[in-house]
């Protein structure tokens, strides 16, 4: 007698390696979205990073020293420090603006640097 068709050892084999891929593609999903939030989160970060940098370029009665502010982006707010410092050319000043997701800024979101005559 000549029967054809899978055994069950086959059958299982099959079944275990697509859970496994399967496994596997949830996973990756997951992984994309986590990676997603996460640059929106930043790029939203840097958005404001440059509004603070901008404003300071424009603003003529800035004083040496640091500056703190709130900003509310894209349903989020967002603690930012700008520091107004001198640099060696006495015409020209640093500004270093941090952006974070807290008051503390143990972690920042975003960082950026310029220059304005002084």
């Amino acid at each position: 007698m000549n029967v054809s068709g899978f055994t069950l050892i086959e059958v299982m084999m099959a079944l275990f390696i697509i859970s496994v891929g399967l496994v596997a593609l949830v996973y990756s999903s997951q992984y994309s979205v986590q990676t997603l939030e996460t640059a929106k989160s930043k790029t939203a970060a840097y958005h404001v990073a440059d509004q603070v940098l901008l404003s300071m370029y424009q603003s003529h009665d800035l004083q040496l020293g640091q500056h703190q502010g709130e900003t509310e982006f894209q349903g989020q707010t967002f603690y930012w420090q700008a520091t107004l410092e001198n640099t060696e050319n006495t015409h020209v000043n640093r500004i270093n603006v941090i952006v974070s997701l807290n008051r503390k800024f143990d972690y920042s979101e975003a960082r950026l640097t310029g220059f304005k005559k002084s």
